[in-house]
């Protein structure tokens, strides 16, 4: 009696398979739902990472312009520090040449004058010009520097000479001088 018409069993069963086909379906949406909304949420951190990125790559850009900036400007300073050390080395060594030429001058001066009066000292006074053709203070000065140990006077040498070769000494000794400090100043490349 309660039997199903042959002719409902079809439509029933075809609406039991649509309703399981449904079912399903659904589950396999909901689950392709689940991982596009994980993909989404990825693919928002990730986007949010490679902004941070962004942002740090610019600021390490602006950093290295800046660090630029800064090199370019400390090099100018090097180099206007280094050519104005040559600057003041040639001043230095300029001075010391020049003041080697004055003492030269000085000295020939110094003879001259000296000779001088040893010959107005002759005309005027001959027995005090002897005295002083003997003997000069240079003569003198150069005889007891040069004395030996034993005491005797070292071979007599022309006075001009020994203050010129004096002169030249104390020249070569300023330039040696010079250049230590040259060598030794931290602008020195």
């Amino acid at each position: 009696m309660n039997a199903i018409a042959p002719e409902l069993l079809y439509p029933v069963g075809a609406a039991l398979l649509a309703l399981v086909v449904g079912v399903l379906i659904g589950r396999a949406g909901r689950a392709t739902r689940r991982q596009v909304e994980e993909l989404e949420v990825r693919v928002a951190e990730r986007e949010g990472r490679i902004e941070q990125l962004e942002a740090a790559r610019a600021e390490l850009e602006a950093h290295r312009t800046e660090l630029g900036v800064r090199l370019l400007a400390t090099e100018q300073e090097r180099d206007e520090n280094r050519d104005q050390l040559t600057r003041y080395q040639a001043e230095v060594v300029s001075h010391f040449g020049q003041t080697s030429d004055l003492l030269k001058e000085m000295t020939l001066q110094y003879r001259s004058i000296y000779q001088h009066l040893a010959e107005g000292a002759e005309t005027l006074c001959p027995d005090g010009a002897l005295k002083l053709e003997k003997q000069t203070p240079i003569d003198g000065l150069l005889a007891q520097s040069d004395a030996s140990p034993g005491g005797e006077p070292a071979l007599e040498t022309d006075p001009e000479e020994d203050s010129l070769e004096a002169l030249e000494e104390a020249r070569e000794e300023s330039l040696e001088a010079l250049e230590e400090a040259r060598e030794e100043s931290p602008f020195h490349a």
